[in-house]
């Protein structure tokens, strides 16, 4: 079989992003900060956007109000153009790599397969965000190392060198991120010298010099810069926290030094890479797990063909000085210098959403470690190409299973604020939603506070925020909601928008993650009705006011590019609006909603959200079919009893003559949470 080209690498590494990024690309949304960002553009346009960064990373501005200008609010351009950016960044790797190592194209290669689908950074959909954010200021700085391998080899042009300070001075002046990582460039104009100077120490003093020759002045500049931005009062978010050791005492933080520095290792330079092992060894119960192991596979058998046929130029002799050697020193400089700023910043190193983004500035020390590993020790070819081909295969299957995960997100979160769309057709300005957490991975309160306004408020003007969406399991005790008492004054600063409210302004909403959103409240939804709802849900309850609900307006329209037009052939649809007539006293239109939904097929996905049809059934003299839909109910969900009760003292206050009462008793007799 005729050998590959070695011009063909970049087309090899496009086409392994589309089998790790690609496939699902059409069924992704936004999340996370995508949200605030896409919502600021519609509403403010890019100027504001990039003002909006002021307090955190101003520098970073430009590239959101460059980028935002050119490709508008669309979910898909959005992923498109992030996962260009990643394409873009590994193929600008492999190009660096190559001016550092020009006699080792192959390991080189391997390299920028393996940086490609790193599976410890699992948040490539997160696009509008991270491309912009870390990705091309990331590109930026690796570009300037390759370009700085270049200029020295070169002899230091000026030209090179400028273009290398750069690309320095981008990638680290526009995000804290990459600061550590600029360590690693003194070792590589030190590997760049190896063919003029035979003499390591001499060798060592030219590459100190070379890097005071303007490079440590930009890296100073950008760590300075960044150190007193982050401790000023003009920075809002997370502080950098140098730990005292004398606090601790010496002992103590060595130790703590030593665990942290295992930790991370481990962490970025194994774990990351083992745990897509473990996708391939969960029982295949889902359509979604054999596609999976299929890309697996497939991925497999092309990797194997492809790299062990790219051109004989790739099987040359081991460098005198070990290659292996060079790249796990700049491996493991690379994994513990990246680790540095967020460190510093008190954040943890972990794999999971979403600390695992911090995982972006030692995901190359990760990729040189590992190749240097695989390349030292495993000597035979065939066997290092397959199990390069392995690794990078199981990691295109971890990507797969991130990215299946972040469309059942994006799903789950369509779906939920459909519903809240049905059951809230307005609210009053200045009404916050409470609720613990609602059950939407990727995405938080604040972030989700952006949709919220952009349905209830999509004339937004001015610098008031109309609307806030708060979790009690984040929140509560600060600013956004200090207590759970009424009367107290809230504050939320949304960028720049800030949102002003009471504690008495609140609606207390849950939506479980199998059942349909309800509005809970101190008559109709208490804690009795809803089966092991959080602490700090529940006490939130006696604060919700139902009337900062306008029943009467018409239908809240979410936005049509991201949403569509709602399906209302559901059960949900049915229980929400019977919520909404249920709250305007129309107990009639409640039961006739009962009765099309069943007339569908449809019935409750939660036991608990029988409630509403029981009470309907009672108060219209049916007691015979409200008492069918409890008995069912509490053979489901015997805890609910108490909230029978309930709604038997409302009718009977309501319908002192009811017989509703009667048809009652023996069930609740007989029921094991009625005793």
């Amino acid at each position: 079989m005729k050998a590959f080209n070695r011009r063909s690498i970049p087309t090899a590494l496009a086409l392994t992003g589309m089998l790790a990024y690609g496939l699902l690309i059409p069924w992704m949304g936004f999340y996370w900060d995508d949200w605030p960002f896409a919502w600021i553009l519609h509403f403010k346009g890019p100027v504001e956007l990039m003002r909006s960064f002021f307090p955190f990373d101003p520098l970073i501005g430009p590239v959101f109000f460059l980028t935002s200008s050119l490709l508008g609010g669309s979910t898909l351009v959005w992923q498109i153009f992030g996962l260009l950016v990643r394409m873009l960044v590994s193929i600008a790797l492999l190009w660096s790599l190559n001016q550092v190592w020009p006699k080792f194209p192959r390991q080189v290669a391997w390299v920028a397969f393996f940086f490609l689908v790193y599976p410890g950074y699992g948040q490539q959909w997160v696009a509008f965000t991270h491309a912009n954010q870390e990705w091309i200021s990331f590109g930026c700085f690796i570009l300037s190392l390759g370009v700085t391998a270049r200029s020295v080899r070169a002899g230091s042009p000026f030209k090179l060198t400028a273009l290398a300070l750069a690309l320095q001075a981008v990638g680290l002046m526009t995000t804290e991120y990459f600061l550590g990582l600029e360590v690693l460039r003194p070792l590589i104009i030190y590997f760049a010298l190896e063919s003029a100077i035979d003499r390591k120490g001499a060798r060592a003093w030219g590459a100190v010099r070379l890097w005071l020759a303007g490079y440590v002045e930009v890296w100073l500049l950008a760590g300075v810069g960044q150190f007193l931005f982050h401790r000023s009062p003009w920075y809002g978010g997370h502080p950098i926290e140098v730990e005292n050791p004398l606090g601790v005492g010496l002992a103590q933080f060595g130790l703590d030094m030593f665990n942290e520095l295992v930790n991370t290792l481990t962490t970025a330079g194994f774990s990351s890479w083992t745990t897509s092992l473990g996708y391939l060894v969960q029982p295949y119960l889902a359509v979604a797990d054999w596609l999976l192991l299929g890309l697996v596979v497939f991925s497999l058998a092309l990797l194997f063909i492809y790299l062990s046929r790219v051109d004989a130029s790739f099987k040359q002799s081991p460098h005198k000085g070990g290659w292996a050697g060079q790249a796990m020193l700049l491996g493991l400089a690379g994994i513990v210098a990246g680790r540095g700023p967020s460190l510093l910043a008190g954040m943890p190193v972990s794999l999971k959403f979403d600390w695992d983004r911090l995982l972006i500035s030692m995901m190359l020390g990760a990729s040189l470690l590992v190749i240097g590993l695989l390349d030292y020790f495993v000597r035979e070819d065939r066997r290092k190409i397959f199990l390069v081909s392995l690794l990078v295969a199981v990691s295109i299957g971890g990507q797969f299973h991130n990215a299946n995960s972040y469309r059942r997100a994006w799903a789950t979160e369509r779906e939920i604020f459909q519903q809240l769309a049905w059951r809230i057709p307005a609210l009053k300005p200045g009404t916050a939603l409470v609720t613990h957490e609602l059950p939407i991975p990727y995405v938080s309160d604040f972030q989700l506070t952006a949709l919220l306004n952009w349905t209830y408020a999509p004339s937004l003007t001015g610098e008031n925020l109309p609307y806030v969406l708060l979790y009690t399991k984040t929140r509560l005790g600060g600013p956004a909601l200090p207590k759970l008492t009424p009367g107290l004054p809230t504050e939320t600063i949304y960028r720049t928008l800030t949102f002003h409210g009471s504690t008495s302004d609140m609606v207390v909403i849950y939506a479980p993650a199998d059942g349909c959103l309800r509005v809970l409240d101190p008559v109709y939804g208490t804690a009795r009705t809803v089966a092991g709802l959080n602490y700090m849900l529940t006490d939130a309850i006696p604060l919700s006011n139902p009337d900062r609900i306008e029943t009467g307006a018409g239908q809240a329209v979410l936005p049509a590019q991201y949403f569509g037009v709602g399906d209302e052939d559901t059960w949900c649809y049915f229980y929400e609006k019977a919520e909404l007539a249920r709250q305007s006293g129309d107990w009639d239109v409640v039961s006739k909603l009962y009765k099309q939904a069943q007339a569908k097929g449809y019935g409750p996905r939660q036991p608990g959200e029988n409630l509403i049809f029981i009470e309907s059934f009672a108060r219209a003299g049916d007691p015979g079919t409200a008492a069918k839909l409890a008995s069912a109910m509490l053979k489901a969900e015997p805890s609910l009893c108490p909230a029978v009760r309930e709604i038997l003292e409302r009718v009977a206050t309501a319908s002192p003559k009811t017989t509703a009462t009667d048809a009652f008793d023996d069930l609740l007799d007989k029921s094991p949470g009625c005793k």
